[in-house]
Formats: C-alpha cells, structure tokens, sequence
C-alpha cells in the first residue's frame, strides 16, 4: 500500500493551478495493425519512415491531474480529440495549454525486483509497472506480493501529515 506516499505526492502539487504529475514520456507511435496499443491515427504524428514520435504524456500505472485542468476537460469533453489510448490523448488536451508536467520517476517502478530496491533505499514507488505486461502480471496471484515487498511500512498512512506536506514517525 502506497497511500502515504501517494498522497505526499499529490499534496506536494496541491497548490499548482495546471499541474500533470506521472511517469512523463515520449515514444515510438505504434502504427502496424495488430500490435497493442496500435494508433490508428498514427499518421497525425509525422512521418512512419523518420521514425514518429508522441508528444510528451504522462503514462504507466498512474498520474494524477489538478482541479482545473480535470474541470477544464469536463467543461469541454465534447471537443477534444480521443486517441486510442487515454494518456495520449491527455497529452494531447494539454498541448496548446499552460501545463506544468511532472515527471516523477516514483509513478513508473516496475515491479519486483526494481520497486524493492528502491523501498529498501527508502524511495517508495506510487506505483508498480511491469512493462512484460502492461499493468502487474498476474496481479490477483501476485499483488500481495508487490505491496508486500515495495509497499510502504503499514502505518505509514496514520503517521504522515499531508496539510504541512511532511512526514512525522511516532
């Protein structure tokens, strides 16, 4: 369980009008049928054979956007462009906006070994990500497992002080 550290996270940002805070990339647009995660606009992201790119977007387990940009979408849901994936088109919604995007490296861990290491380091993921399978491999069988090994201590959520934004251990 990562709800402390989570929520230190988003109380670090609480303040910030147009904020995106998450695992922030760019990468390869995936234009051949077939493939997860095919964009079949791939084309509006330029040329297939240089090599297309997205925008930077947030992506992987979890991010987390303000009050006013999520007011700002609900207010014009009806006119942005949907992608076929729901970071990329976030990403693309916040374009032509005074955006401030975060990228904070403890939303995109990828599980077991690499979110216990950093635990043990004491740099708590917000979220667990296994790229092999885009979210948590067998998550039923093995999300004890991952909170077990790269969750935060137990009570981690009733000794943190999330209105002054710090950390206090009884």
């Amino acid at each position: 369980m990562v709800a402390a550290t989570l929520g230190m996270t988003l109380a670090g940002h609480r303040k910030k009008p147009r904020v995106c805070v998450g695992c922030m990339k760019s990468g390869p647009v995936l234009a051949r049928k077939g493939v997860k995660y095919h964009e079949p606009e791939y084309w509006k992201f330029g040329e297939v054979e240089v090599g297309n790119k997205y925008f930077r977007h947030a992506t992987g387990q979890l991010y987390a956007i303000s009050k006013d940009l999520a007011t700002y979408i609900l207010i014009n849901q009806n006119v942005p462009h949907k992608y076929v994936n729901e970071d990329v088109s976030l990403g693309a919604w916040f374009i032509g906006l005074d955006v401030e995007h975060v990228d904070d490296r403890r939303d995109c861990c990828g599980t077991h070994p690499d979110c216990e290491w950093k635990a043990q380091a004491g740099n708590i993921c917000v979220a667990s990500f296994d790229w092999r399978c885009s979210g948590i491999c067998r998550s039923v069988e093995r999300i004890t497992e991952v909170h077990e090994r790269c969750g935060e201590d137990k009570n981690a959520l009733w000794s943190t002080n999330f209105t002054q934004g710090t950390k206090t251990y009884s």
